[in-house]
C-alpha cells in the first residue's frame, strides 16, 4: 500500500477489539468497509463458518487486529502514576503494581479514589486510541474525516 486509504472506522470499537485479549475471540478489520468483525468459537456454527470462509477467500481484504500486550498495559499504569499528584496515592499505586496481580490491585486502589479512577479511564482510552491510530497508519489506513 503506497498511499493511505481513508476509511470510516469506529475508533472506539477498534480500541475495544485491541483491548480484548481473550484467546477465543479474533477480530479483523475489513479494509474495504472499515467494519470491525469478530469471530468467536461460541458463535452459531453457520455464521462462524461463513465468516471464516469469507476471510480465508479474501485475505487481502481482512486485516487481523492485534491484541494489546500486557506490557503496554503495565507501561500505561506506570505512566499514569507519574501524573498523580496525591503522594499517598502514588505510594499505594506503586505498591499495587509490584508483582503478580498488578492490574487487579491497581484497579482496587483506584476504586477508593473515584476522580482518579475516572482520570485513569480517560488516560487509558487516549492511549488505546493512539495505539489504534498508529496501527492503522502502519497498515496504510487513515481515519476518514481526520
Amino acid at each position: 500500500m503506497d498511499e493511505k486509504r481513508a476509511l470510516k472506522i469506529d475508533l472506539e470499537e477498534l480500541c475495544l477489539a485491541m483491548e480484548n485479549n481473550s484467546y477465543d475471540l479474533d477480530y479483523y478489520l475489513d479494509l474495504e468497509t472499515g467494519e470491525v468483525i469478530f469471530i468467536s468459537d461460541y458463535m452459531d456454527d453457520a455464521n462462524l463458518e461463513e465468516l471464516k470462509d469469507r476471510i480465508d477467500e479474501n485475505p487481502d481484504r481482512y486485516e487481523p487486529i492485534p491484541k494489546a500486550e500486557s506490557s503496554e498495559d503495565y507501561d500505561d499504569m506506570v505512566d499514569f502514576i507519574s501524573t498523580v499528584e496525591d503522594e499517598h496515592l502514588v505510594e499505594l499505586l506503586e505498591v499495587a503494581i509490584d508483582g503478580k496481580g498488578a492490574f487487579r490491585r491497581f484497579k482496587d486502589v483506584l476504586a477508593r479514589y473515584p476522580e482518579e479512577k475516572e482520570r485513569w479511564y480517560r488516560f487509558k482510552n487516549e492511549r488505546m486510541k493512539e495505539r489504534a491510530i498508529s496501527w492503522l497508519e502502519a497498515i496504510g489506513i487513515s481515519l476518514q474525516g481526520e
